[in-house]
């Protein structure tokens, strides 16, 4: 039996385990951002995004993690994943919170290593 959508497996084992990874990342950052939590609408609306926007970042990191793993998709969802973070990187200098970087710069290094990953 063929699934309508092939999962990526990668070429080598550390190739996986990057994209895996990442696409874990994007996934539990969408489950926290879709949750809705008064404290994630209340961080949103600090960066100066509205409350609602909590759901559209989890929307398209959903989306992220998905692309990552699917057959032939793997670059767009590593694009993607960089847009949300720069802008999130943006945001979070805009206000000067620093100590709010080290989430999004482990989760872009993590995008940047499974992007190159299959070409090393």
């Amino acid at each position: 039996m063929d699934l309508p959508v092939q999962i990526f497996t990668g070429t080598t084992v550390v190739n996986i385990v990057l994209i895996w990874l990442s696409a874990a990342a994007f996934l539990v950052g969408a489950m926290v951002n879709m949750s809705g939590h008064s404290k994630v609408r209340a961080g949103f609306v600090q960066l100066g995004f509205p409350f609602w926007w909590c759901w559209v970042t989890g929307a398209l990191e959903l989306l992220t993690a998905v692309l990552l793993v699917t057959a032939g998709s793997r670059y767009i969802g590593v694009a993607l994943g960089t847009c949300i973070m720069l802008a999130a990187i943006a945001a979070i200098v805009r206000i000067r919170n620093y100590r709010e970087l080290p989430p999004p710069m482990l989760f872009l290094l993590l995008l940047m290593l499974a992007g190159v990953s299959g070409h090393v």
